[in-house]
């Protein structure tokens, strides 16, 4: 599998394609609520407190966040998680 680069990469998309349906049926099964966000939505690029977004900040090295409009600074992965996090409560409050 390591010598076949495309290979692996398709097994890993079936592994986490099966991760996310078991996460899916686990939530059911208990009562819990699972949302799928876009994979293109752009969390880390987004302010979690103002709401401004940054096109700027595509270059996964920068990782920390500093917002151009309210000049607040968050760790890159703390804010998109954050973002996700709002995103995935108003796709609940949507339904």
């Amino acid at each position: 599998m390591s010598k076949n680069k495309s290979l692996a990469k398709y097994i890993l998309d079936a592994s986490f394609s099966k991760l996310c349906s078991l996460l899916e049926w686990k939530s059911k099964l208990q009562g819990k609520f699972y949302y799928k966000i876009d994979t293109y939505y752009p969390s880390s690029q987004i302010c979690s407190y103002c709401g401004q977004k940054d096109a700027s900040l595509k270059d996964l090295s920068i990782r920390e966040y500093k917002c151009q409009s309210c000049g607040r600074e968050l760790d890159r992965d703390i804010n998109a998680s954050i973002n996700i996090l709002f995103e995935g409560l108003k796709l609940h409050y949507q339904n």
